[in-house]
């Protein structure tokens, strides 16, 4: 009877780690308990109890995990790829704080005893609650949790819930390997190494989906405001040509040497504002592409770059009919390679950047060249965080391999030649 009542105790306290754990992944935002989640709560603890076994097993821990998924849908109103991320990230904070106690007691204690003694029960899983709880507290661990979790559940990525559910079985299993071992034998510290490794795996993918997604969000909200810049970049070169005009009917009407000096001088800065290089751009479709093109070539004569363009396009050839979604993907290329020419480029001595769009054999090519200053990183450049400009860059050519290898359409090709970096993506896309 002491037994039992200790299981319940036990439960009912992981019970409430386990709300306060999904309810931080899932909204940051604590919610009250009102009578349905109680009772939903209760009906958690009672099944758990019913279901624990005195030996640890695998197969109970995914059904445990199964339940939760069920349960924490109906608690907070979750759709059910919420419910599975949230939990399978709730069970790896649970696993970890789990083989973290279950080590420190099974040195002292048999796993049988910890399993079956009324105290150690008790102890046992507020310890693991208590660790839980203050590893889902540290801001680091619950903004990386709850922004992988946002991700995830708003791009409803199928393949990484697959592999989140796999994972949790895999580890439950090794959990159940780790019980059945002798405490510090060799069987035992193998399958705690394993286990390590693959929390740190863990923790790398979800850090780099992260990472990834920030970056794609970015350009996402970049590719919102690009479609408004490109209708007002279309505006103001017709009021500039008007404006010119104007100036141009002013400067007949004046016999003034200084008036006709000064009127040359902003004509001069305003053809120097719309330079052929700018003007090639008008010759690409409007939806994203012209816009993000405007946009770059702007900061490129910012940083006083060079920039020639050539643009040899069918009128409506393969870029008119690529959806908004492909534009969007190809925006997200076109912007990664556009900011490393201009970036490289400044660092050279001669500045120069060059842009080529055309259309051959049903495949259109962007290629970006540029001079850049020679580094001894050049071989690595496309591995995540290699970069010349300082720590916490060098992302961009990293995840734009990431966008490559996620559309079969687009392909991509860097190479040197003749001090000139230079980095193509080609659309090879059928459409009717």
């Amino acid at each position: 009877m002491l037994e039992v009542l200790a299981r319940i105790v036990g439960t009912a306290t992981m019970t409430i780690s386990v709300f306060y754990i999904i309810n931080r992944i899932v909204n940051l935002k604590f919610q009250k308990i009102n009578a349905t989640k109680g009772l939903l709560l209760l009906l958690q603890v009672l099944i758990i109890c019913i279901l624990y076994p005195i030996h640890y097993s695998g197969l109970y821990s995914i059904s445990v995990f199964f339940l939760y998924v069920i349960l924490y849908k109906i608690i907070f109103d979750l759709k059910k790829e919420e419910a599975l991320i949230s939990c399978s990230l709730m069970m790896f904070v649970l696993f970890l704080s789990d083989l973290i106690i279950s080590s420190l007691f099974m040195s002292q204690f048999s796993i049988k005893l910890i399993r079956t003694d009324p105290i150690l029960i008790v102890v046992t899983n507020f310890c693991v609650s208590i660790l839980s709880i203050t590893i889902i507290s540290y801001p680091k661990v619950v903004n990386m949790l709850h922004n992988f979790y946002d991700n995830i559940q708003r791009r409803k990525l199928i393949s990484n819930m697959l592999f989140f559910v796999l994972l949790i079985i895999y580890f439950s299993y090794l959990l159940n390997n780790i019980g059945l071992a002798e405490f510090f034998n060799k069987k035992y510290i193998i399958n705690i190494i394993v286990f390590i490794i693959f929390i740190i795996i863990t923790f790398i993918f979800v850090r780099s989906r992260n990472e990834y997604n920030r970056l794609s969000d970015e350009y996402d909200t970049l590719f919102s405001y690009i479609q408004n810049f490109e209708d007002w970049i279309e505006k103001e070169q017709l009021n500039r040509h008007e404006y010119k005009n104007q100036l141009a009917v002013l400067r007949g009407l004046t016999k003034e040497r200084k008036v006709k000096s000064k009127i040359d001088e902003i004509l001069e800065d305003n053809i120097n504002i719309e330079t052929q290089a700018v003007t090639n751009f008008k010759n690409l479709p409007k939806g994203g592409i012209k816009g993000l093109m405007y946009y770059k070539a702007a900061i490129a004569q910012k940083h006083k770059v060079n920039l020639t363009t050539d643009v040899c396009i069918e009128e409506k050839g393969l870029l008119n009919k690529l959806s908004e979604k492909d534009i969007r993907v190809l925006c997200k290329l076109i912007g990664i390679y556009f900011d490393n020419a201009i970036e490289a480029a400044t660092e050279s001595r001669k500045k120069i950047v060059s842009i080529e769009v055309y259309e051959l054999k049903n495949k259109v090519s962007f290629v970006f060249s540029n001079t850049f200053k020679k580094h001894k990183n050049m071989k690595d450049r496309n591995k995540k965080g290699v970069s010349s400009k300082g720590e916490g860059r060098g992302n961009g050519l990293y995840f734009a391999e990431k966008i490559i290898k996620e559309n079969c359409w687009l392909e991509q090709k860097q190479e040197i030649i003749d001090n000139y970096y230079i980095q193509q993506i080609t659309i090879k896309k059928d459409i009717e």
